[in-house]
């Protein structure tokens, strides 16, 4: 192999160019063709004994093709093992022979220069990531977050015992229904009895909570509902509706009074309801802090990736959005390759799941590529105690140098790459503002923040070609 040259390409790729000797050529030719030879039964010849010419002029073509693909194959995968992380290529990216029709049809004594294009890990411009000020939800634990948290457990822990007098609102309701037609005759296809749901909740096909609300068990009603064009069940929309209804059973919720018995009940360390506050305040500060990291976190890369150059390229991209489409359809009782092939034949549930979850795929790998970028400076030096402990288990005697130095490396890394988030952290200054939310307002908040289409501009630094 003679003349390697390696060059910088658009959308994060790179490009290696080289030569293929023709004596190189001629020498494996002339080595697979005499095994062929020897392998083979030609018709007219007994295995091995038809002439090489004879050989040559069937399958020499094929021969000539099957050997140059092999040392292409073979120059390339030795030349990248000696190439700079920066230069190697992905490895699940397919790299591609460039103007490859070009080089056909391969021909005696004839050198081969080819170039192979192949996707790399982005080359990231780092704008600013440290010092940075950056505003966040004010949040705090209240008497009220407590107190919903404390109800919330009431109705966990309801007792649902029969109902004697009218129904209200909350009570669970048991009825027998049949729409009426214009005679007021039932319409028996729509009959349904025994059906049962919870006034106030809206769940049932008709909406019709409040118009059962007050009747007692064995009461019956004749109910009239016209429906608008917006109604979303479509066998309603636009109709006038009597629907006869008898109640048959009646429910309701006993929710048990707030004591220490209670509280005993919901933890058996808690010996009075002091203690359920103070362990429900407890709780809920800890959900809120972890959250209140990881909008910290959601806040900053969303101002780093502003600053940032980089592009991904589409193997990476491919391959993140495939493996969160496995993730997600493996809980569904898929298996790997069934989601690889919905995926392929573009199957419309394996398109949907796809669809979903693609934007946070993405933004999981822009953040990943970030923070390697900022891995990649320097910033973080583990300790010696940090690194043996995490070579424990990882680090066996049987292995040799060469390979212990290797895997070391490997847990180096990826021990720095994981305390990079936490660094930034430390590193950058975030301020409470707005008005003082709640659990339950500040958790609603962040989900919102969360799920935020992210403002697009022609000028975004994170360029995304094609």
């Amino acid at each position: 192999m003679a003349d390697v040259k390696l060059e910088a390409r658009e959308n994060s790729q790179k490009a290696l160019t080289f030569t293929i000797l023709a004596a190189d050529i001629e020498k494996a030719y002339s080595q697979k063709l005499n095994k062929y030879a020897n392998d083979m039964t030609f018709k007219g010849f007994r295995k091995g004994k038809a002439p090489l010419s004879f050989v040559e002029h069937q399958i020499g073509e094929y021969v000539r093709e099957e050997v140059t693909y092999d040392m292409i194959d073979e120059c390339f995968s030795e030349k990248i093992k000696s190439l700079d992380f920066a230069d190697q290529p992905l490895a699940y990216a397919r790299p591609v022979i460039e103007n490859e029709e070009s080089l056909k049809p391969f021909k005696k004594d004839q050198d081969i220069t080819c170039t192979i294009r192949y996707d790399v890990f982005p080359e990231v411009k780092l704008g600013q990531y440290t010092g940075l000020s950056l505003e966040v939800l004010n949040s705090s634990i209240s008497d009220k977050d407590i107190d919903d948290e404390i109800e919330s457990l009431r109705e966990q822990n309801a007792n649902i015992l029969t109902k004697e007098g009218k129904s209200e609102k909350g009570d669970i309701i048991t009825i027998d229904y049949c729409e009426l037609d214009e005679n007021s005759a039932p319409v028996e296809s729509t009959r349904r009895n025994d059906f049962t749901f919870t006034i106030g909740s809206s769940y049932n096909q008709y909406k019709i909570d409040d118009d059962v609300t007050g009747l007692a068990v064995g009461d019956e009603k004749t109910i009239t509902k016209t429906y608008g064009e917006d109604e979303s069940d479509s066998s309603l929309r636009g109709r006038t509706v009597n629907l006869s209804v008898k109640v048959t059973k009646l429910k309701e919720r006993v929710l048990p009074e707030v004591d220490d018995d209670f509280a005993q009940d919901v933890k058996e360390e808690y010996k009075t309801v002091a203690d359920l506050r103070e362990g429900i305040r407890k709780n809920l500060a800890q959900q809120m802090e972890t959250t209140e990291k990881d909008e910290k976190f959601m806040t900053l890369f969303k101002e780093l990736k502003k600053s940032c150059t980089f592009t991904l390229p589409e193997s990476m991209k491919d391959f993140a959005i495939r493996t969160e489409v496995r993730n997600y359809m493996r809980q569904m009782g898929r298996s790997a390759q069934e989601i690889d092939d919905m995926l392929d034949r573009k199957d419309p549930t394996a398109l949907y799941v796809q669809a979903m979850v693609s934007q946070g795929a993405i933004s999981s790998l822009e953040q990943q590529v970030i923070i390697h970028a900022i891995q990649q400076q320097g910033v973080i030096k583990p300790s010696d105690e940090d690194l043996e402990k995490a070579y424990e288990g990882q680090i066996r005697d049987d292995m040799d140098e060469e390979t212990k130095e290797r895997a070391k490396k490997e847990i180096r890394d990826d021990l720095e790459f994981s305390k990079v988030p936490d660094w930034l952290l430390e590193n950058n200054t975030f301020t409470k503002t707005g008005d003082k939310l709640g659990y339950k307002e500040y958790m609603d908040a962040f989900y919102k923040k969360l799920y935020e289409p992210e403002e697009k501009s022609e000028e975004a630094p994170v360029e995304e070609k094609n």
